[in-house]
């Protein structure tokens, strides 16, 4: 399995995320949400990005630490998974996903999610009166995807950035197919460069 994430989009031998996204970056909305196409695009375009190992994780906004001797990453290229914002579906997001390796996307946090330790997650809670615009407040890595073998539920496979200690070792399945809170709504791919 590949492993990419916002903070260190590139090596999957890393693990964590860089507290440079959520320190550095004022595209980023620091620990309040951010959106995948400004930090996985725009960001890693224009200042690059660090891994973790550089800048460590903390979970919480702490002044900026640039490090000099941290080499950055790069990415060429960045475009909304379908095109444009708004054609997003998992249709597309598992054709990016094969065609060109995990994607970034936005999705909606609710208060269950926070104890999640396993299985495929879906939102049980009440959800608030229709709204047309995909809310969001997080952003994370689809690294795969599948199927239980028992139920035949569909699910993806994301890199969360809480740490290992959380989930399934920093990685949880969320329903596949329904944009289960508005995860199949903004996914970004990246054009790496090596």
């Amino acid at each position: 399995m590949v492993s990419l994430t916002l903070g260190h989009l590139w090596s999957p031998s890393q693990k964590g995320d860089s507290e440079d996204v959520v320190s550095c970056s004022v595209l980023a909305q620091g620990c309040l949400g951010g959106f995948d196409y400004l930090i996985a695009g725009r960001y890693a375009q224009d200042q690059g990005v660090v891994a973790e190992e550089c800048n460590p994780y903390t979970g919480k906004e702490d002044s900026c630490n640039t490090n000099m001797f941290c080499p950055r990453t790069y990415v060429s290229e960045y475009k909304h998974v379908g095109g444009y914002y708004g054609a997003c579906n998992e249709e597309v997001m598992l054709e990016a996903l094969v065609e060109t390796g995990p994607i970034s996307v936005s999705f909606m946090v609710y208060d269950d999610f926070y104890n999640y330790d396993g299985g495929i997650y879906h939102y049980t809670g009440l959800r608030n009166e229709f709204n047309p615009f995909e809310i969001t407040n997080h952003v994370v890595l689809v690294v795969g995807y599948g199927a239980d073998k028992d139920t035949g539920e569909k699910y993806w496979i994301v890199k969360n950035s809480w740490g290992e200690q959380w989930g399934e070792d920093g990685f949880f399945r969320i329903r596949r197919g329904n944009d289960e809170c508005s995860l199949e709504s903004m996914a970004v791919q990246v054009t790496i460069i090596p």
